[in-house]
Formats: structure tokens, sequence, C-alpha cells
């Protein structure tokens, strides 16, 4: 039986774009270094929930989650209704509910507040994915296609939102530099259905390296959320993929020839330069990562999605085409899925 298929992916931004110059300013750095981190991101500008003539440095714990809150139930609604639409189908029509965040949190979680307020039944029903980081809309992908594969003809919406701005910290350490360099605030969903138009998802498959799980992440200082980011991650990343792109080709006996679409995580410049070259890809098979990147940013587990939305836009798939799709977050992990249109 051929997988799940995805019937539209949606994305959704806050109202207010900011330029890198712009947003080195708010952060204060005034060192060459930290600059830099700005400057060679090749990121052009990111949205963030945030109002320039408002906003101060300094939020206090209350004030960044009230932000969180705010944006990620208006950015979540947002791209969860454009997602819907592109399916054609109403919040009553849908069976399963499965969102992701990790930059924020919410008790009741995430899809109970949106299930109010996109109207869906009562009936549906619903898993959020929390802490998993920049992978975790593919986990929260796994579930919805795990469901539908155990009940066929049903339909499932998958939502990530990460309000990044939500969760900084500035501190003198090179890595909350990084952060601030590349992190940005979006969300993205996608509809599935066991039929109908659209790319299948054939497989899915985890890959986790534990003896990094320090490398990426969050801790609380003060209860502040503060990342952690290591240089490590650059490389670890480009690797993972190379393996995870491994594990997908054999579970069909691909070759890398044989994958036309690439959607990978756009995690930063030199993630993606590392990974063009490890699994020996042209620029046009990093193009859709790089675009996202440069427009966008990293907005942690959503990025993917958009990724998907622009690969989407520029391809003209024909029936039978491969794509792999690779997410990586902390633990250190890579969760991919063979696509097949």
């Amino acid at each position: 039986m051929p997988g799940p298929r995805i019937a539209a992916v949606a994305t959704a931004t806050p109202p207010h774009r900011f330029t890198q110059a712009e947003l080195l300013a708010l952060a204060g750095y005034r060192d060459a270094r930290r600059r830099g981190f700005f400057a060679r991101s090749d990121i052009e500008g990111r949205h963030l929930w945030l109002d320039p003539v408002t906003f101060r440095p300094h939020e206090t714990l209350d004030q960044l989650s009230a932000r969180f809150r705010a944006g990620a139930l208006a950015l979540g609604e947002a791209a969860a209704r454009r997602a819907l639409a592109g399916a054609g189908w109403t919040p009553a029509d849908l069976d399963f509910l499965a969102t992701t965040t990790c930059t924020g949190r919410l008790t009741p979680s995430l899809d109970a507040h949106l299930i109010g307020r996109l109207g869906c039944r009562a009936d549906v029903q619903r898993v959020h994915v929390g802490d998993t980081g920049c992978a975790s809309a593919m986990v929260a992908l796994q579930q919805a296609v795990n469901y539908l594969r155990a009940f066929p003809g049903r339909r499932a919406l998958v939502l990530a939102v990460e309000i990044c701005s939500a969760a900084y910290f500035l501190d003198d350490r090179l890595e909350s530099a990084v952060a601030h360099a590349i992190f940005a605030d979006g969300a993205g969903a996608l509809a599935l259905a066991t039929d109908g138009p659209g790319p299948a998802v054939l497989a899915h498959r985890t890959l986790f390296r534990p003896e990094h799980l320090d490398a990426m992440g969050f801790e609380y200082p003060g209860g502040r959320p503060r990342v952690i980011l290591s240089k490590d991650v650059r490389r670890l990343g480009a690797v993972m993929m190379g393996e995870m792109a491994a594990l997908l080709m054999a579970a069909q006996g691909l070759k890398r020839e044989d994958v036309r679409y690439w959607v990978l995580h756009s995690a930063g410049r030199r993630v993606i330069d590392r990974a063009r070259t490890l699994l020996e890809l042209d620029e046009p098979q990093v193009a859709a990562s790089r675009a996202v990147l440069r427009r966008h940013g990293n907005m942690s587990s959503a990025t993917i999605l958009f990724v998907l939305e622009e690969t989407l836009r520029q391809a003209a798939p024909v029936p039978g085409e491969w794509g792999l799709m690779i997410g990586l977050g902390p633990g250190f992990a890579a969760e991919g899925a063979l696509l097949r249109w």
C-alpha cells in the first residue's frame, strides 16, 4: 500500500521583518567577531514576533512567555488554515492533529489551543511533540504517518511553530551570539491523507548519536532559556545527513542519482555547504535550503516545512520521482523521510 500523501503545505511568518543590520543593533554586539556571525550568515533578513517600536532587551520571563503564547497561537493558526485550504478541507474534516514547538511551553498544550481556535471536531485525536528541537517537525510527521497507516481514509495535519525570539539570552558566550545571528520565528503546516495527489511518505527513519547529547539544546539558568550550540554541530549535522540519506535510500535500494529532490534542514550556511559536499549534490539540489535560509533564517522545527514548500514551488515533479526530507535536532539526532511522487 502506498504511504500517506502530502496533500498541501503552508507557512506563516510574523508581520515584522528585520535586516541582519537591524538585529545586530538590537543585540548590541560591537566586537568584530560577533558582528561577523551576522555578516557571514548568508541571511538577508528574518521575521520575529516582536514590535521594533516597543521591544526592549532583557524582557522578564513573564513577558517572554506572553510573547511566545501570542506568536505561537497566531502563526500556528494561520499556517494551519492555509494548509487546510490548500488541501480543500475544513477544520471539521481533520481526524488527527500533531503539533510541535521547542521555544516555549503552554499547558494546555499547543494542540488543545488550536483545536478550539480552528473549530475542529470534539473527537479529533491529537499529539504534541515538545522539546525535540529543530528535528521535531519530522517527529510529528512520523506520528501522523503512523496514524494514517493505522486508519486509512482519515486525514491529518502536522504543525510546527517556533518563536525563537522568545528564547534569547544576552551574555558573553559566542554560541549565544551565533544563535542570535541565525534564528527566527515562523510556522509551517502540512496536510496528509491516504489518497489524492501529492508525494507519498514511503519510509521514515531516526538516527541518534547520544555521545553528542550536549552539542545542542537549551539550558535554563534562572528559568530563562539559553541556547546550547556547539561549533561541532556544523560537522555533525552534515555527517548525519549523509548517514540518514544512506538509510533512506537503502530502504528502497536507491542510489544517490535516483533522488531528484533534497529537502534539507536550513541549519546554517556551513551545514548546507558541508552536506552538499558530502552528499555530492549540485548547487540546484540545495537551492531550496539556501533560499529559505537567505529569506527567513533558521526557524528551528518549522524550517524543514518552509524548505518543503519552497521545493514544491520550484519543482515540476513527475510520477515516480524520489525525494529525501532530512531534519536535524538535539540528541544529537537526524530524522528523515523518503518521498515519492
